[in-house]
């Protein structure tokens, strides 16, 4: 037999436990919860991409990460920038610019250039098979010399780019992650980054 003092005294609200007995539920306390801009999920918070730059080093496995990035340009209509730095430009073959300037009809004026060599070349080719591939947008490329870390960053920092691409070797061991070039771009940066492995 139940006594008044067995009743809960709230408001009504218990938990009833699996054995029977119950329990009166806690209220929480009344604080207001502050939505920090980006964390909630919304049309206005939801990323477009309009411009990806993805780094390439010259090498075959860069084709991974510059798949990602033709995906992700597919689906999203962005550009593609491909940046690559050259830290030893004497290794890289001879390069050659060409240039001309004439005065059209109208009196404005009209540049041409032409840059021949094995890297221009090789990255030519390599936008072409983005192409064949099925890359539906712009394609465009940019050479840098100088810190491989510093040029990204710099990169980064003074172009409007909504995602970085990058490749990164498997990283077997924090120690090795912690002095990465990887890593020293990714903390450097406040740009959102897809890193492929």
């Amino acid at each position: 037999m139940s006594s008044d003092k067995d009743i809960p005294t709230s408001d009504g609200k218990e938990i009833i436990n699996p054995d029977g007995s119950s329990i009166s539920e806690i209220e929480p306390e009344n604080h207001e919860l502050k939505e920090i801009e980006g964390y909630h999920i919304s049309k206005d918070t939801i990323p477009s991409f309009k411009k990806i730059l993805v780094t390439d080093d010259g090498k075959d496995i860069s084709n991974k990460a510059l798949n990602y990035a033709v995906s992700l340009s597919n689906s999203t209509g962005a550009e593609l920038h491909i940046l690559r730095i050259l830290k030893d430009v004497e290794k890289f073959g001879d390069v050659s610019l060409e240039g001309s300037h004439e005065m059209s009809q109208m009196d404005n004026q009209d540049y041409h250039r032409k840059i021949k060599g094995e890297v221009i070349d090789a990255m030519e080719e390599k936008i072409k098979k983005c192409q064949e591939a099925g890359c539906k947008n712009k394609v465009s490329y940019k050479f840098l010399t100088g810190n491989v870390v510093d040029e990204i960053v710099n990169e980064i920092d003074n172009n409007n780019y909504d995602l970085v691409v990058m490749l990164t070797s498997h990283i077997d061991s924090w120690f090795s992650s912690l002095f990465s070039d990887v890593r020293k771009i990714i903390s450097s940066i406040s740009k959102p980054v897809l890193i492929i492995q």
